[in-house]
């Protein structure tokens, strides 16, 4: 992310909010990095938001794509606590 990126900041919120674990890796000074990670991810904006498990990297998206994928979880578990 970057420190003056309100999607940024937005998404610490959220994933604080939430008390679940996160690294946060702030992308002002290393440009050649962040633009390495548009090429990865095939992926021009910040945040982005990438979920490690296990050594393995899945790429989630930005902010927008945070909040969709953490209501997802949060169905899937109701759904579950029903049945």
């Amino acid at each position: 992310g970057k420190k003056k990126c309100n999607y940024c900041n937005r998404a610490i919120a959220l994933l604080q909010s939430r008390g679940l674990n996160f690294t946060y890796f702030s992308m002002d000074d290393t440009e050649d990095e962040l633009l390495s990670l548009f090429t990865t991810y095939d992926w021009r904006t910040v945040p982005l938001v990438i979920e490690v498990k296990n050594s393995d990297n899945k790429f989630i998206g930005g902010y927008d794509d945070l909040v969709k994928r953490l209501q997802i979880e949060i169905s899937e578990k109701n759904d579950q606590q029903v049945d």
